[in-house]
């Protein structure tokens, strides 16, 4: 099977590795030029390879960049990556740091 993104996926994390920064799907969305409705979208129809794509951000949030994330960071990062497509509680939303702030 072939697959649209998880290839970029990867070359995106090996960036950010290499960049000493944390690989997320925000800025895997903003590298890309994708619109976050039209990514979700086309991972609502290709289960498999969004699931593979959550992996490599999962890998690189445990392995990668742990060291330079603090554990209260991290915790929230893993918690909304896994927590995708469940209803945010009401008033409460998790927001993303930068690609650079998350870098310190």
């Amino acid at each position: 099977m072939k697959y649209k993104y998880l290839s970029k996926a990867e070359l995106y994390a090996e960036e950010c590795r290499e960049k000493n920064m944390l690989a997320n799907k925000a800025g895997f969305l903003r590298r890309n030029r994708l619109a976050p409705h039209v990514f979700e979208e086309y991972c609502k129809e290709n289960r498999d390879e969004a699931e593979l794509i959550d992996a490599v951000f999962e890998d690189e949030a445990l392995n990668a960049g742990a060291k330079n994330l603090s554990a209260t960071v991290l915790s929230l990062y893993l918690k909304n990556l896994f927590e995708r497509g469940e209803k945010d509680a009401d008033g409460i939303r998790v927001i993303s740091l930068t690609d650079e702030e998350d870098a310190i």
